[in-house]
């Protein structure tokens, strides 16, 4: 299973290095912009929809802060492999894994909102097989499974 981003110095530190060096593997810059946004995904523990984002910036930097410029940021981090969105949600989490390349599937909790990012090599197997059978070939494969997480089910029991 999955664990979110802790909120400590020593590793935001080393996610911030992550960033920096995925970015530059691939060409890109992260800006001090770009940076920001990306922090603030880090620094909760529940995706967010880009305006969140945007109010929570712009409570940070007292300023007012353009939609556009924050989708375009979106836009850089999910390019990146450092930002995934939730299409059923329309929000938006840093991913577990940003230092390898991966199938994304998550596990979303409709209950307390909490998101598990998990991977599975038998289940991008199984599509690959599915697409191939088809003709198909996919750009990416997102798999959301909503449904009640281990905590909130102990919870409903009691």
């Amino acid at each position: 299973m999955a664990s979110r981003v802790t909120k400590t110095p020593r590793l935001a530190a080393k996610w911030r290095k992550l960033a920096e060096t995925r970015c530059a593997a691939k060409g890109e810059r992260l800006t001090p912009a770009r940076l920001a946004v990306y922090a603030e995904m880090l620094a909760s523990d529940r995706p967010h929809s880009a305006y969140e984002l945007i109010a929570l910036l712009e409570r940070r930097q007292e300023r007012k802060i353009a939609p556009l410029t924050v989708y375009r940021h979106l836009d850089f981090l999910m390019r990146t492999g450092l930002v995934h969105r939730l299409q059923s949600a329309q929000t938006y989490l840093p991913c577990d894994h940003p230092d390898r390349p991966h199938e994304s599937q998550f596990l979303l909790c409709s209950s307390c909102g909490h998101v598990d990012e998990v991977e599975s090599r038998g289940v991008e197997t199984l599509l690959s097989q599915i697409a191939d059978e088809h003709g198909f070939r996919p750009d990416n494969a997102v798999v959301e499974i909503k449904g009640v997480c281990g905590t909130c089910a102990v919870d409903d029991a009691r």
